[in-house]
């Protein structure tokens, strides 16, 4: 969804979208993976109330907090609001301000730090795990004998590691 501006119009917003590179560099990530796995809305939940962040917005915060190296969730807060097209791209739901520039509250948008450390807590483990294994179904289809080879000779790191450590006795 694309929010209405004072500053930027439709079109607009859309052109900056297109031609922002830190978008194009994470949408073109972002396709590589197989959201089809990631399920939008829990099923059980019937709460009164606005509905929740979609949990794929999450799962592509934390690829970008990966991506960019940020080790903690208010460094990751930070960069988001810094960012406030890449925010649109990531799927939040937006609060909508027409007085803003983007046309909405990157601050209101963006949760919190605690919150965003909550729900990497609660993630799944098997979710990650369905929406990369349709990534490395692909890579084996396209790179012939990609894990295939499950291990391989380390003596000379034992021999190195033997030969390099000044607390083993040399007879």
């Amino acid at each position: 969804m694309i929010p209405d501006s004072q500053l930027f119009d439709q079109s607009t917003l859309v052109c900056l979208l297109e031609h922002d590179a830190l978008v194009q560099r994470y949408r073109q990530f972002f396709a590589l993976l197989d959201w089809s796995t990631v399920h939008e809305r829990d099923a059980n939940r019937h709460a009164p109330g606005p509905s929740p962040h979609p949990m794929s917005a999450y799962l592509k915060a934390f690829l970008v907090r990966i991506g960019e190296g940020k080790c903690f969730m208010t460094q990751l807060r930070t960069f988001l609001l810094e960012h406030p097209l890449l925010v649109l791209e990531l799927g939040f739901h937006l609060v909508l301000d027409p007085r803003q520039p983007y046309g909405f509250d990157v601050a209101r948008t963006v949760p919190s730090a605690r919150w965003l450390r909550e729900q990497l807590h609660r993630l799944d483990p098997a979710l990650l795990q369905t929406l990369l294994q349709g990534t490395v179904t692909a890579l084996q289809a396209e790179i012939p004998g990609l894990g295939e080879t499950v291990a391989f000779d380390v003596k000379h790191l034992y021999a190195w590691v033997k030969e390099n450590n000044p607390r083993k006795s040399r007879p």
